[in-house]
């Protein structure tokens, strides 16, 4: 026998759930979500039931937390509460007083979230604040998950995101630190080979890191051409000090060597730019204009082509340049409006020379702009 009933409707938001759909490693957060429940519908019971020590045999057997679809605006999960009858139960999962503590356990988990989102005190003992380091732990800067559900015709909101996850790790009296995955380019300028660690350089800051065997090869490639400035791509947990500084790094995922001309690396560092960036002129370069230029240029550059190196204007825009023997071929473009033009040159012949004004918001020029990639370089 089956019995199933909607327990949970969060909304997801953020540009990575516009598409209605959910990347596979939230479903992580919704994993800690189901365990931090269970265990505090235990809790619960034992408050309610002074006389116990322990929660009778089979309290949560059988019952789970199941997807059982998507809605649209952004991406809604329904997620139901499910149970099968277990023979081996000493309580009928079908009329299971356990229902009524795990729902109890979901409108505590839901006010925690709230009362963090308002900036209000938070009351939960440590064990339980410590799922967090998993609930939430892949959400990225742009991405929320707002809580609400129907109980008893009484509706609660409350929105987790990067910001109120943080106030709930931190209300931890024993650790001011907190976790999040990060996905990070880092340089490695050192490797202790006796202590079997090595130093990731990450902006400013130096993080020794225990020398694994799984990205060894990467890391010494890294290591032997940190002169070249050659960056790795990393995705890890960083450990976080209250001050938001990164303390440490644990459980890397994955870890590659990144192309010198990598278009997000040099995005990222062009976006760094201030005002009177060379020799007291020059302007900051827009970030949102930045953006969008990367991501047009992974969506319609043809990945076969060679990268071009990037570089800053003085008015705030940028030049791509591509070099190939003698020949050279310059794109200044508009980051507000995507217009360009394009200039190739043949330095051992003079009279070996094209032009063209493109633009970039068409995907008509960057198929042309593809095509004269391939003739001339």
């Amino acid at each position: 026998m089956n019995n199933e009933k909607i327990f949970l409707a969060p909304r997801l938001t953020g540009s990575r759930f516009e598409d209605h759909t959910i990347p596979v490693n939230i479903l992580e957060d919704f994993t800690a979500l189901e365990e931090l429940i269970f265990e505090l519908a235990k809790k619960i019971y034992l408050e309610e039931n002074p006389s116990r020590k322990r929660v009778p045999r089979g309290f949560s057997d059988g019952i789970s937390l199941k997807l059982s679809g998507i809605k649209e605006g952004s991406s809604i999960p329904q997620i139901i509460i499910a149970s099968v009858i277990s023979s081996t139960s000493l309580l009928p999962t079908h009329t299971n007083d356990s229902f009524k503590y795990i729902e109890q356990a979901r409108d505590k988990v839901i006010e925690l979230i709230e009362n963090a989102d308002k900036g209000n005190t938070i009351h939960l003992e440590q064990k339980y604040l410590n799922y967090f380091n998993r609930i939430g732990k892949n959400l990225l800067d742009d991405e929320a998950i707002n809580f609400s559900y129907d109980s008893s015709n009484l509706q609660k909101n409350a929105t987790l995101n990067k910001a109120s996850r943080k106030k709930i790790l931190l209300s931890r009296d024993a650790k001011l630190e907190y976790s999040e995955t990060i996905l990070v380019n880092a340089l490695i300028p050192s490797i202790d080979k006796k202590n079997n660690s090595f130093t990731l350089e990450i902006e400013e800051n130096e993080i020794q890191c225990s020398l694994e065997t799984d990205f060894a090869e990467t890391i010494f490639t890294a290591f032997y051409e940190y002169e070249k400035n050659t960056l790795i791509s990393l995705k890890a947990t960083g450990i976080y000090n209250y001050q938001d500084k990164l303390i440490r790094v644990e459980d890397i995922e994955s870890m590659d060597v990144l192309d010198p001309f990598d278009i997000s690396v040099r995005i990222n560092q062009l976006s760094k730019l201030t005002d009177n960036w060379y020799e007291g002129i020059g302007k900051s370069l827009n970030k949102e204009y930045l953006d969008n230029f990367e991501e047009a240029f992974k969506s319609s550059y043809n990945s076969n082509l060679p990268l071009p190196a990037i570089f800053p204007t003085i008015e705030g825009n940028i030049q791509l340049e591509w070099a190939s023997e003698n020949k050279e071929i310059i794109l200044e473009v508009s980051l507000k409006d995507f217009t360009s033009s394009f200039f190739f040159c043949n330095h051992l012949i003079d009279s070996e020379e094209y032009e063209e004004n493109l633009n970039l918001k068409d995907e008509n020029s960057w198929n042309s702009l593809n095509k004269l990639i391939e003739t001339y370089i």
